[in-house]
């Protein structure tokens, strides 16, 4: 597995915390701690996972934030703004994907990373993406 930054979507993360058989986030953690990878996920995928979580839930609270940890977490930058704004207006894509999944994927572009996610219908609409198969 060659050196690579792989960007995180959120239900990659949801799936993990409840346990899903499928899920590959396990593989991709073991080859960042080998250093061959690099995990990245947007600071949008830390809004939408903690708006799902109950905040009361102390010890699930402290789980995601060691699990989040091992992430390197991308702001959204100007760049990345201007690379969301120009698909968006070029592709129309605000009709058929959520604002922050377009800067899920413009974080992507703008890293040059592959996307890890299980909603690949929306993220196809976007030129460039890379997809983990």
């Amino acid at each position: 597995m060659e050196d690579r930054i792989v960007v995180i979507d959120t239900n990659i993360i949801i799936d993990f915390v409840k346990g899903g058989k499928e899920n590959k986030l396990e593989f991709y953690l073991y080859h960042q701690q080998k250093k061959q990878i690099t995990l990245c996920i947007s600071v949008i995928t830390v809004f939408e996972y903690f708006s799902g979580i109950s905040f009361v839930d102390h010890q699930l609270y402290k789980d995601s934030e060691l699990l989040f940890s091992q992430f390197k977490i991308q702001e959204v930058n100007e760049q990345i703004a201007k690379i969301a704004a120009r698909l968006n207006f070029e592709k129309k894509l605000y009709q058929y994907i959520d604002l922050a999944d377009i800067l899920i994927a413009s974080t992507c572009l703008y890293l040059n990373a592959t996307l890890l996610t299980k909603n690949k219908k929306h993220f196809k609409l976007i030129p460039g993406i890379k997809f983990i198969e």
